[in-house]
């Protein structure tokens, strides 16, 4: 039996870009093991795509065998709870009223898989909040009875947060509120002034929140400003020119290079941190476990003063809308058969090759990193989730800052702002970050924060941040990474370099590259000086 599940609630809108839904995925999993997740954006090439509806008959078509039993769990969101596919052939459409709980509810589903005979499946609707807190499943195996689940996020069926209770080894929602975090949320995604500094335009805004994290790091928290800013709702209210007239009164001069304006996004940082991190912590007496996800959890900073409270932190690798799918799936799959296997980040597996590359290109890549050169690596199944964690990842050397501004300013085009992280192997990371850093969770999928022993500074100059902190992957045994441990352990033991530098294989505008013949043409548009296609390295 085949469970799929699927993200993919239309749009209330029409437009060239995303405005309440985006990040449409379908999963596929068997007997507790995830098949494949299908990012959209991986499939279609079209970032934040949210076009599932129109492309789900052909990826179904492809990836679901025609002789095996088929069930579907759909995920809603606050703009609808039925799926339709474009061609009318898939249709699921919820029995009953949607709520926010833990208990898929039943749905009828029409299925015409060759557009003309009915398919019977068996089918649900599970709630957003749910599902975000599901997608922590494959990577878990299960949830502890007694810990807190948190999702987090801009708004899912009928709230921005919600706060769960494990009790025997199942959610239950405790509380959840549409408004207690909705405004420090939005603040990083859709506030006024943050456009007036950066230079984006209101359809921008799922491009905001990761520059907004990297550019607050430059400014302080100032307590007046937050005071001014709490009185006006943050600026949420006012139209864009409204709020660059206030902005400039305030502030002076808006110009991102202008410390008050970095100021002023520290502040709504710093805002974030708190307000998060109180919630949260007020609902944790015990504080041994937190399962937190939702978009909200992609914000590093946060992440990593939650992990100074908590035995452990656990924030799957997708855990932004795009991790909904598989959610759904997991639920389904925990439900029949309790534990679940526990899985590896590496799960868009549709299209390339499975399993590990060979090592024979490992001593060549060496040299070219060691002599400045900048590599692609696309190798096996891709990462599940926002951020490249060694199968789809541009590298170079972290100790000179001249190459941190070629491969992220001049090849990938990113602002000048924006932090770049490292990625080390654990060997290397016991002895150069902090203790915490090698044992959280947060540090398997580049999700923390973490300072860098002094000795070590030179050796990691490019990638410590503004706030002198370095967000940090950490590669064990235990994700499935062989070729990239390779790498990095020949680098650490051989020639005494602890970590590269690790971003996203992607030109601008473009999501995280999948199939081997999209890194190829990548590599020549960016002008890579190496690539590694399934551990084979070609070379410009």
């Amino acid at each position: 039996m085949i469970t799929v599940g699927i993200y993919g609630i239309p749009d209330a809108t029409h437009g060239t870009r995303p405005v309440y839904v985006h990040d449409h995925a379908l999963a596929l999993m068997r007997d507790g093991r995830v098949l494949t997740v299908v990012q959209l954006e991986r499939w279609s090439g079209v970032k934040h795509d949210n076009r599932l509806p129109t492309l789900v008959s052909g990826i179904l078509s492809r990836l679901v065998p025609p002789d095996e039993p088929v069930r579907f769990v759909s995920v809603n969101s606050f703009v609808g709870s039925a799926f339709v596919s474009a061609d009318g052939n898939l249709r699921i459409e919820p029995r009953r009223e949607v709520g926010i709980s833990a208990e898929p509810v039943p749905a009828e589903v029409f299925w015409y898989p060759d557009g003309v005979r009915r398919r019977p499946v068996e089918g649900w609707v599970l709630c957003h909040e749910a599902a975000h807190i599901a997608s922590i499943l494959p990577f878990t195996g299960c949830f502890e009875t007694g810990d807190l689940a948190v999702h987090v996020d801009g708004g899912a069926s009928r709230s921005s947060s919600s706060f769960w209770r494990i009790q025997d080894g199942r959610p239950v929602l405790e509380e959840a509120s549409w408004d207690l975090l909705k405004d420090v949320v939005n603040n990083f995604s859709v506030n006024p002034g943050v456009r007036a500094i950066l230079g984006f335009r209101p359809e921008d805004h799922l491009a905001i929140p990761g520059r907004l994290m990297g550019y607050a790091a430059l400014g302080r928290p100032d307590h007046d400003l937050e005071t001014w800013l709490r009185e006006r709702r943050w600026l949420l209210d006012l139209e864009d020119d409204q709020a660059h007239i206030l902005l400039e009164q305030r502030l002076g001069t808006i110009d991102p290079h202008a410390r008050p304006c970095m100021d002023f996004c520290a502040t709504l940082q710093h805002a974030f941190e708190e307000a998060v991190t109180r919630e949260i912590l007020r609902r944790a007496p015990d504080r041994r476990t937190l399962y937190y996800a939702g978009g909200a959890a992609l914000n590093i900073p946060a992440n990593t003063r939650l992990q100074q409270h908590f035995d452990h932190v656990w924030v799957p690798p997708g855990t932004n809308d795009g991790g909904l799918a598989l959610g759904a799936a997991a639920w389904i799959e925990y439900l029949e058969h309790g534990d679940l296997p526990v899985h590896g980040p590496f799960l868009n597996r549709f299209d390339v090759p499975d399993g590990e590359p060979g090592l024979e290109a490992v001593p060549d890549v060496v040299r070219l990193l060691l002599h400045g050169k900048v590599v692609g690596v696309c190798n096996g199944p891709a990462e599940f989730g926002p951020r490249a964690l060694g199968h789809r990842s541009l590298l170079a050397r972290a100790d000179d800052p001249a190459i941190r501004v070629r491969l992220s300013e001049t090849i990938k085009h990113r602002a000048w702002y924006r932090p770049v992280a490292p990625i080390l192997c654990r060997e290397a990371a016991e002895e150069v970050l902090e203790p915490l850093a090698v044992r959280s969770h947060l540090s398997r999928w580049m999700l923390g924060a973490w300072t860098v022993r002094p000795a070590w500074h030179d050796a990691l100059r490019g990638v410590i941040h503004a706030d002198s902190t370095v967000r940090a992957q950490v590669v064990g045994e235990e994700d499935g990474n062989d070729w990239m441990r390779a790498l990095l352990r020949t680098l650490w033991h051989e020639h005494g370099v602890p970590g590269l530098i690790n971003t996203s294989f992607n030109g601008p505008g473009q999501p995280i590259v999948h199939r081997l013949e999209e890194a190829l043409s990548t590599a020549r548009t960016l002008g890579l000086d190496g690539v590694v296609i399934h551990g084979s390295l070609h070379r410009r």
